[in-house]
C-alpha cells in the first residue's frame, strides 16, 4: 500500500510538472469549442517547447529522474496533431544507477518528401537483468536474490553490466499512395561485464554471478563475452495510413525489414542478418472514445549468427524509446521480467482496449485523459544453441572440485537448466495503465501489468511510469 501510495504521488507531481513548465513559443486558440477528440483540432501551430523534469518508474530500473526536452514544430497547424520537426533532448539517472544521454531529431519537411530520424544515445546499466538463455529452459530462483530469504545468494546473481553507445540516420521515402521504402545506417557498440558496481555487489563477495558461471562453462564463447562494436545497415518497406502517429483512432501500420550487422577481429565469426516485422491496427469502437488496437512483432536471424548480446536487442526502424529489449520487459511484455526470453528469434503480439474519457484546456494547452487494458503475449521462435552434454560435463567438473562454489552452495544442475521444459510454450501477462496527454503528442503513461507464470515475475506484478503508448 505504501509503495502504491508513493507511485501516486510521483504521478501527480509528474503532471503538475508537465503543466507549469511546459512553455509554448506561439500563442494559439481553439477553431473549435467542442473537445472531444483532441486530434481535430486545427489551431496548434507554430513551435512548441516543453522542458520538465523526467520522472519514471519500472521494474526493472527503479525511478529515473533527470530533465527532457521536446521541441515540436507545427508548421501553419493544417496537420495537427502531426508536426513537421521535432527535437528530443533526454539525460537521465536511476536508482538503480541505469543512465542515459540521448539527442534525437526527427523531420517531415528536411528532406521534401521524405522522413528522416537521427539518433545518438549513450546508455549504461550497470546491473541489467540476465536469467540465462532460452526460456523456460532457464530456472528462475527468487529466493537467491531475496536477502530476507534462507537460500539467498547474492543481490546481483541475475545481473550484468552493460554499457550501449548507438548512433544511426534513417530515411523514408514514399513509394506511392501509403507505401514508403526505408533505409537506416549506423553503428551499435555494447560493452558486456560483470557486476562491479559496489552498490550491487560488495568487493568481498565472492560468489559468482549467473553470468560469470555462463563464461567458466563455455556457454558464451570467449569472444563474445565482452561485447563488441557493430556497424549496421538496415532496410525495408513501410505501409502507413494511420491519421496521426501518437494513438491514431484508426488505420495500419506495417514494416518488415533486414538488418545486417558487421563484425570485425575476434568477432569475425557473428556476421548476421536479421529480419524483423511489425503490424499494428487501431479501430474505432465508439467513436472519439473508445479503440480497439493490437501490435504483432517479431525478430528472428535468418543469416549468420548473432552474438548473444544483440539477441536481445529490438531493432527498430525509428527508434522512440531509447532502447528496445528482447522478450520480456516494458517493450515487448509488461509485468515479464525484462529480457526473460532470451532468444535469438521470437513474436508477440501486445492487444489494448483504449479509452480517452476527458478532454479539457488548461494554461493554454490541450490536454485529455485516458486508460488501456492490456494482454500481451510472446514466444520463442529460434532456440539459442547450447550443447546439453557438454553443458552438464563443464557443471559436473565445477560440482567435482571442492573448493568450488558450487560445490559449496550444494547446488544441482537443476537449480539452473530444465532442459526437458517446451521452449516454446508462451507467456502471457495483463495489466491496464492510465494515459494524460498534452497536446496529443506528449503522454505521460503509467502502466501495470502482471504475468501468468510465476517463472517470468519476481512479484505479483510490476509497474512502469514512462512517456508515450506502446505502440
Amino acid at each position: 500500500m505504501r509503495k502504491l501510495l508513493l507511485l501516486t504521488i510521483l504521478l501527480v507531481s509528474a503532471i503538475t510538472k508537465i503543466m507549469a513548465e511546459t512553455i509554448p513559443f506561439l500563442d494559439y486558440q481553439l477553431n473549435n469549442e467542442d473537445i472531444a477528440d483532441t486530434t481535430k483540432h486545427s489551431g496548434k501551430s507554430g513551435w512548441s517547447l516543453g522542458i520538465l523534469p523526467s520522472l519514471a518508474y519500472d521494474a526493472d530500473n527503479g525511478f529515473t529522474f533527470g530533465v527532457l526536452a521536446n521541441i515540436f514544430d507545427y508548421g501553419n497547424g493544417k496537420d495537427y496533431p502531426n508536426y513537421r520537426q521535432r527535437y528530443n533532448v533526454k539525460t537521465t539517472y536511476s536508482t538503480k544507477k541505469t543512465g542515459t544521454l540521448r539527442l534525437y531529431y526527427d523531420s517531415n519537411c528536411a528532406i521534401k518528401n521524405h522522413k528522416i530520424a537521427i539518433d545518438l544515445s549513450y546508455i549504461t546499466d550497470p546491473a541489467s537483468d540476465f536469467y540465462g538463455f532460452n526460456g523456460n529452459q532457464s530456472v528462475f530462483n527468487k529466493e537467491w536474490i531475496d536477502p530476507e530469504s534462507s537460500d539467498y545468494v547474492t543481490r546481483s546473481f541475475y545481473m550484468r553490466k552493460t554499457n550501449i553507445f548507438r548512433i544511426s540516420f534513417d530515411i523514408n521515402g514514399l513509394i506511392v499512395g501509403n507505401w514508403n521504402c526505408n533505409a537506416g545506417v549506423g553503428v551499435l557498440n555494447i560493452s558486456e561485464n560483470r557486476v562491479n558496481d559496489g552498490f550491487f555487489k560488495n568487493s568481498y563477495d565472492t560468489v559468482p554471478d549467473l553470468i560469470e558461471l555462463y563464461w567458466q562453462w563455455d556457454i558464451i564463447s570467449e569472444a563474445e563475452k565482452n561485447g563488441g562494436c557493430h556497424p549496421f545497415i538496415h532496410g525495408g518497406f513501410v505501409y502507413d495510413d494511420r491519421p496521426c502517429r501518437v494513438n491514431p483512432p484508426k488505420g495500419i501500420y506495417a514494416d518488415l525489414f533486414l538488418t545486417y550487422y558487421a563484425a570485425f577481429g575476434k568477432l569475425k565469426d557473428y556476421n548476421n542478418v536479421v529480419l524483423n516485422f511489425n503490424f499494428m491496427h487501431y479501430v474505432t469502437i465508439v467513436n472519439n472514445y473508445l479503440i480497439f488496437a493490437y501490435h504483432i512483432g517479431g525478430q528472428n536471424v535468418i543469416m549468420g549468427k548473432s552474438p548473444y548480446y544483440l539477441q536481445n536487442y529490438e531493432n527498430k526502424l525509428f527508434i522512440d524509446k531509447d532502447r528496445y529489449y528482447g522478450l520480456g520487459g516494458g517493450t515487448t511484455l509488461r509485468g515479464v521480467l525484462r529480457s526473460k526470453i532470451w532468444v535469438p528469434g521470437f513474436a508477440y503480439a501486445n492487444i489494448e482496449f483504449r479509452t480517452v474519457f476527458w478532454n479539457f484546456k488548461l494554461f493554454n494547452q490541450y490536454f485529455s485523459l485516458g486508460a488501456n487494458l492490456f494482454l500481451d503475449a510472446g514466444v520463442a521462435t529460434q532456440k539459442y544453441n547450447t550443447n546439453e552434454r557438454e553443458v552438464k560435463a563443464a557443471f559436473a567438473a565445477q560440482q567435482a572440485d571442492s573448493q568450488s562454489w558450487l560445490a559449496e552452495s550444494g547446488k544441482t544442475i537443476d537449480d539452473f537448466f530444465d532442459f526437458d521444459a517446451d521452449l516454446y510454450r508462451p507467456h502471457f501477462s495483463a495489466g491496464l495503465g492510465i494515459k494524460i496527454a498534452m497536446n496529443h503528442n506528449f503522454v505521460l503513461s503509467g502502466e501495470w501489468g502482471a504475468p501468468f507464470n510465476e517463472q517470468d515475475c519476481k512479484s505479483m506484478a510490476n509497474f512502469y511510469l514512462d512517456l508515450g503508448y506502446l505502440f
